[in-house]
């Protein structure tokens, strides 16, 4: 028998894809994703000029949950980094689970009820500890006889605003005995103050008639006894104001600043407050207790999850609107980017040839190569596949395959003539294709 040769590739004839029509991709697929991209940049241009009106400047929350310029999402960190765990509480004051370890409440949004600033101050007097900013008016400075002043005005005492007289006047390191202030600077310009309540009173302009009103009035609530921490730089008149305060309450006391915009995370590294907050939150939280950041006073409350927050921003803002319309927009265009539009290209080179004519060229193939056993191995897998048996590799499972079947028919003439062709020298092609012919033929006809 001629030696077997190495069985040639099918098919040598390259021809263009019929499907693709021999180009990767059709013009209107380009044509499609530039149009995608052309709405994209529209609704882009279009939610940016649509925006609220001022919206980063009112939506502000010193809330530990936002990394943006307003919020204290830096302190957060920083305490958990140098200091105690840090969490989140998302509930309320009371009818909650109880107040324990250090409270951070920065400006809130939500005004405190009555009832919560006294349940909060009993909580204080208790021995917890309170690091607060007050958002304007603020209910808790009120039952303290204290108030957050604006620094607009000039003539107005170092005494009303509480400044202490070991502060230092003329510049350099603060120095007011408290160890937590201990080589900081003065906080340098600032808008806000503490002072007790009866300083504001004093450089309002009042008529003859609101001056005998208030000379019948009782006299108001005394002042609680507060040292400041941290003064400010000297204003136009040379006076100085405080602008954190600690206020000892019985067990427990309350750090507090006079503006909370010095704690965010727009400007955290440029001044000393940041580093007083940071320095009370760790001196004066118990071991084994946190500091909890209050955020259902930012407006995060129990029922409404980070999740559901996410959810109704992207549902109930026009940002967030205009942000899910975007997302979905590029969702859609990596979806379309493997896509095909259109009907495929007719083939540049005309239609492909026929199966027979395919057959025809392979046979020319295997005869230039000599490859009869190959070929007829390859016969031999139809008869495999009509009796569900596996196709096989050479002649000796072909052999193996003859001897089974043998077993399973009752007409073994057929069979016989293939072995014949297997055994001829050269390999009979037309016999074992005749033969392979007679036992498919007989299995259907029994």
């Amino acid at each position: 028998m001629t030696p077997e040769r190495a069985r040639p590739r099918t098919g040598t004839t390259a021809r263009p894809d019929r499907r693709t029509g021999g180009s990767p991709a059709g013009g209107a697929g380009w044509g499609a994703l530039a149009a995608i991209a052309v709405a994209t940049l529209l609704l882009v241009v279009t939610a940016f000029v649509l925006r609220p009106s001022g919206s980063s400047a009112r939506d502000v929350r010193r809330s530990a949950l936002r990394a943006t310029p307003d919020g204290v999402a830096g302190l957060y960190r920083a305490i958990a980094r140098l200091g105690p765990p840090t969490a989140i509480r998302v509930t309320p004051l009371v009818d909650a689970e109880p107040l324990r370890g250090t409270l951070v409440m920065l400006e809130p949004v939500r005004r405190p009820s009555p009832r919560e600033v006294h349940e909060l101050l009993e909580w204080v007097r208790g021995g917890g500890t309170l690091i607060h900013a007050p958002h304007a008016a603020s209910p808790i400075l009120d039952s303290l006889g204290l108030v957050r002043r604006t620094l607009v005005e000039a003539g107005d005492s170092a005494e009303a605003a509480g400044a202490s007289p070991d502060a230092e006047l003329e510049g350099g390191p603060l120095r007011t005995g408290d160890p937590l202030t201990e080589g900081l600077p003065m906080a340098g310009a600032a808008r806000y103050a503490i002072a007790p309540d009866t300083a504001s009173e004093e450089n309002e302009e009042e008529d003859d008639a609101e001056d005998e009103a208030e000379e019948d009035e009782g006299p108001g609530p005394d002042p609680v006894p507060h040292h400041p921490l941290l003064l400010s730089a000297p204003d136009s008149a040379g006076q100085r104001w405080a602008v954190a305060v600690s206020i000892p309450l019985r067990e427990g006391r309350i750090i507090t600043f006079a503006d909370a915009r010095p704690l965010s995370n727009r400007f955290a590294g440029e001044g000393p407050l940041a580093v007083l907050a940071v320095r009370a939150a760790i001196a004066w939280t118990n071991p084994g207790d946190s500091v909890f950041f209050d955020e259902f006073s930012q407006g995060l409350g129990a029922s409404r999850s980070p999740a559901r927050a996410t959810v109704d921003f992207l549902v109930g803002t026009p940002a967030g609107r205009a942000s899910l319309h975007l997302g979905v927009v590029v969702l859609l265009a990596f979806f379309c980017a493997g896509l095909r539009f259109g009907a495929p290209l007719v083939p540049a080179s005309g239609p492909g040839r026929s199966s027979l004519e395919h057959v025809t060229a392979l046979a020319a193939v295997y005869e230039s190569a000599q490859a009869r056993e190959t070929a007829a191995v390859l016969m031999l897998g139809r008869l495999a596949r009509a009796a569900h048996l596996p196709p096989p590799r050479d002649l000796r499972e072909a052999e193996r395959l003859l001897a089974r079947l043998e077993k399973r028919t009752a007409r073994p003439r057929a069979l016989r003539l293939i072995r014949r062709g297997l055994a001829a020298s050269p390999l009979d092609l037309i016999r074992v294709a005749q033969g392979i012919d007679n036992h498919t033929q007989g299995r259907r006809s029994a």
